[in-house]
C-alpha cells in the first residue's frame, strides 16, 4: 500500500492536470482502489500463508513464495510507473488491450531503446522501490518464520479459522467493500471528479478489471490520408455567426420506434402530442439508432459514439478514454449540466458515465423527492412524475444549462399508473398503451415547461435510445429495427422542417454545435443536419456484422468482406443482394464505412477519439 501510494505521487507530479477536485480525498479513495488491486494480484501469495506450520518452515516453500511475491510486485510497480511516462500520450490508465496493441506492429520494438533511455530515471526508481520491499519483506518474514517455528503443533481449528479469514479478506478486498457490485474503473468515476479518474485508479486495478473484455484488434483497412479523406471524426465549426447560449434540453424516449408515432407511420400511431408538436419542429424522417439497447443509444446521442463492437462503451475496457459531449464542450461555454433518468441509480452504469460525459449532476430514482407511490415496483419514477421532477431541477441551475432525461415507463412490462389505467389505446401490441402513456408524460412536460422562463430560449431535441418491439416485416429486419424519430424543437421557431436525408443519433451532437453557432474542434461519429453535405449515413453493429445506410444503399460487412447490399427505396423488406450488381456502389461504400471503423476502433485503442 506505501508503495502504491508513492507511484500514485509520483504520477501526481509527471502529470499534475490529474490533480482535480480535492486532494486528500482523491488520495484516500485511491487507497480503496489500491487495496482492491493488491489483494486481487497477491491472492496466491495470501493463500500460501495459511499453509500448516510444517509446510510454511520449509525452506524451498519459503523460497517460492518470495520469488512470487517479488515478481508480482516487481510488475505492478513498473506497470504503475509505465503510466507515469505514457499517460500524456494515451489520456489514461492502462488496461489489457495495450497487450493486443503491442504485438501489432513492430512500434514497441522498435522504439524500445528509445524508452529506456529517455525514461531512464523511471527504472531507476522501480530499482530503488523493489529494493526497499525485498527488505522489508525479508525482516517479515523472518519473524513470521520465528513465530510459527516457536509453536508447538498447528491445530486444525487454527488453520480453518486462517482459511475462513484468508478467503473473506481475498473477496471483500477484490470487490473494494461489501456494496453490491464489485468496485470498477467507472466506480471511481461516480466517487471523484472525472479529471481526477486516472490518479484515483492504479494500473495494475484497470489491467485486472479489464482482462476479462476481449479487447479489440487494431485494424488498417485504408491508409491514413485515404480514411481521412473520406471521413474525419476531428470536426471543426468556424461559424461566422456569435455563439448562441441557448438552454438544450435532449429527450431520450425508452424504445420509441418511428413505427409508434403517427407523424411516422401513415397515421398510425400512439402519440398525439408528439404529432402536433412536429409541426412545429425540425423533423428526420429517415432517422436511424446507432445501436439496439439502451446501454448503446445513451453514448451514441450525447456523445456522437456509435456501438461498433461486441461490448458495450459503458462497459467496456475504453469506457474511462477521453470523449467530448455536448455537456463536456457546452460545460466550458459557461453551461451548467445535469443528466435524468428516473431508474435505479446504477442502472446500466448510466451514473458513473454521465459523470464522464462532463455532466456535473446525476439525478436518478435516489435523488427524486416525491412519494414512494411514484415508483413503478419494476424499472423506477414513472414517466410523467419524474418530467415534473426534472423542471423542479432545472429551475434550480444557471441558465444556460444543458439538461438530458432519459425515460423508462415504455419499457417492458410496460408498467402503467393506476390513476391512468384506461386512459390510452391498447393497441395491437403489449408496448403500445405505455407509449400512449409516454407521449401524455411529455405532453405533460411541455405543458409545464412552457410556462418557464428558460423555455423559449431552450433547444429541445427528441429521440430514441433504440427501437421498441416490431410487428411487420418491414419492421423487423435490419433496416426497420433501427428507425427512430429525431426532432428539433425550438419554441422561438414555429415552423415545420422535412429532413428527408439520412440522419442518426450520431449527427446530434454536431446539429446542436452548428444550431448554437458553435467555433471551434469536436469529435463526432456523424454530421450536423444544418451542414450542406449530402453524403449522409447510419452505421451500426449487431452480431459480427457491420452496417452501413447511405443514399438509396445499405451495406453489411462482416470485418472482411462486404455480405450483402440492398437497394432500400426499391427493396425495403432486404429481399434483393445486389452485391454481384452494383460494384461501384459496393466499393464505394465499403470503402467509407472501413474508414469510419478503422478511426472509431483505433481511436479507442490510442485513446484519440476525442480532440
Amino acid at each position: 500500500m506505501f508503495l502504491f501510494t508513492i507511484c500514485r505521487l509520483i504520477f501526481i507530479a509527471a502529470n499534475p492536470e490529474t490533480m482535480q477536485g480535492f486532494p486528500l480525498q482523491n488520495l484516500l479513495v485511491g487507497l480503496r482502489f489500491d487495496f482492491a488491486a493488491i489483494v486481487i494480484m497477491h491472492s496466491v501469495f495470501i493463500l500460501l500463508h495459511v499453509a500448516p506450520a510444517k509446510i510454511f518452515l520449509n525452506r524451498f516453500y519459503q523460497s517460492f513464495v518470495a520469488i512470487l511475491f517479488h515478481i508480482t510486485n516487481t510488475i505492478a510497480i513498473l506497470f504503475n510507473l509505465i503510466d507515469t511516462a505514457w499517460f500524456p500520450f494515451s489520456g489514461k490508465r492502462t488496461t489489457s488491450d495495450f497487450f493486443s496493441l503491442i504485438s501489432t506492429g513492430d512500434d514497441v520494438s522498435n522504439n524500445l531503446l528509445h524508452y529506456l533511455f529517455a525514461y531512464w530515471y523511471l527504472l531507476l526508481v522501480v530499482i530503488v522501490m523493489t529494493s526497499v520491499s525485498a527488505f522489508y519483506f525479508r525482516k517479515i518474514s523472518s519473524s513470521l518464520i520465528s513465530l510459527y517455528g516457536a509453536k508447538n503443533g498447528d491445530s486444525a481449528s487454527g488453520f480453518f479459522f486462517r482459511l475462513l479469514f484468508s478467503f473473506i479478506l481475498i473477496i471483500v478486498g477484490a470487490r473494494g467493500g461489501l456494496q453490491l457490485k464489485p468496485i470498477s474503473m467507472q466506480s471511481a468515476a461516480g466517487i471523484v471528479d472525472p479529471g481526477a479518474v486516472p490518479m484515483v485508479l492504479n494500473t495494475p486495478f484497470t489491467i485486472l478489471k479489464s482482462v476479462r473484455d476481449e479487447p479489440i484488434p487494431a485494424i488498417q483497412y485504408l491508409s491514413e490520408k485515404e480514411a481521412l479523406d473520406l471521413f474525419n471524426s476531428h470536426q471543426i465549426i468556424n461559424s461566422s455567426d456569435s455563439f448562441n447560449k441557448k438552454n438544450v434540453i435532449i429527450i431520450i424516449l425508452e424504445s420509441f420506434s418511428s413505427q409508434f408515432i403517427g407523424k411516422l407511420h401513415n397515421g398510425n400511431g400512439y402519440t398525439p402530442f408528439l404529432d402536433s408538436l412536429m409541426n412545429h419542429c425540425i423533423v428526420c424522417d429517415h432517422a436511424y439508432a446507432n445501436g439496439k439497447r439502451s446501454i448503446e443509444g445513451v453514448p451514441a446521442v450525447v456523445a456522437s459514439l456509435p456501438h461498433l463492437m461486441d461490448e458495450p462503451f459503458i462497459t467496456s475496457a475504453y469506457n474511462v478514454n477521453r470523449i467530448n459531449t455536448t455537456a463536456s464542450i457546452l460545460r466550458k461555454r459557461g453551461y451548467s449540466t445535469a443528466f435524468f433518468h428516473g431508474g435505479n441509480n446504477g442502472t446500466m452504469g448510466f451514473d458513473n458515465f454521465s459523470r464522464i460525459a462532463g455532466y456535473s449532476n446525476y439525478f436518478g430514482r435516489n435523488e427524486y423527492d416525491g412519494p414512494l407511490s411514484d415508483y413503478d415496483g419494476h424499472w423506477g419514477i414513472f414517466d410523467d412524475r419524474f418530467f415534473q421532477f426534472m423542471i423542479r431541477k432545472i429551475n434550480a441551475m444557471k441558465t444556460p444549462f444543458v439538461a438530458t432525461i432519459f425515460s423508462l415507463s415504455s419499457h417492458e412490462p410496460y408498467t402503467i399508473p393506476l390513476r391512468l389505467k384506461n386512459k390510452f389505446p391498447k393497441g395491437t401490441e403489449a408496448i403500445h398503451e405505455s407509449i400512449g402513456y409516454a407521449d401524455y408524460a411529455l405532453q405533460q412536460f411541455f405543458t409545464e415547461a412552457s410556462k418557464q422562463s428558460w423555455y423559449k430560449n431552450t433547444l429541445f431535441v427528441i429521440t430514441a435510445d433504440h427501437t421498441g418491439p416490431a410487428s411487420g416485416e418491414i419492421n423487423m429486419n435490419r433496416l426497420g429495427q433501427l428507425k427512430i424519430p429525431i426532432i428539433f424543437f425550438d419554441p422561438q421557431k414555429d415552423s415545420s422542417v422535412i429532413h428527408h436525408e439520412v440522419t442518426q443519433q450520431t449527427d446530434i451532437l454536431p446539429t446542436i454545435l452548428n444550431y448554437l453557432h458553435y467555433s471551434g474542434r469536436y469529435s463526432a461519429f456523424g454530421k450536423s443536419i444544418l451542414s450542406a453535405t449530402k453524403d449522409r449515413w447510419n452505421i451500426s453493429y449487431t452480431n459480427g456484422s457491420w452496417q452501413l445506410i447511405q443514399g438509396d444503399y445499405l451495406l453489411q460487412f462482416n470485418g472482411s468482406e462486404t455480405t450483402s447490399l440492398y437497394e432500400i427505396t426499391k427493396d425495403s423488406l432486404l429481399k434483393n443482394n445486389l452485391i454481384n450488381k452494383q460494384p461501384k456502389v459496393k466499393l464505394s461504400q465499403e470503402k467509407l464505412l472501413k474508414s469510419i471503423l478503422q478511426q472509431y476502433r483505433n481511436g479507442l485503442l490510442k485513446n484519440n477519439i476525442c480532440n
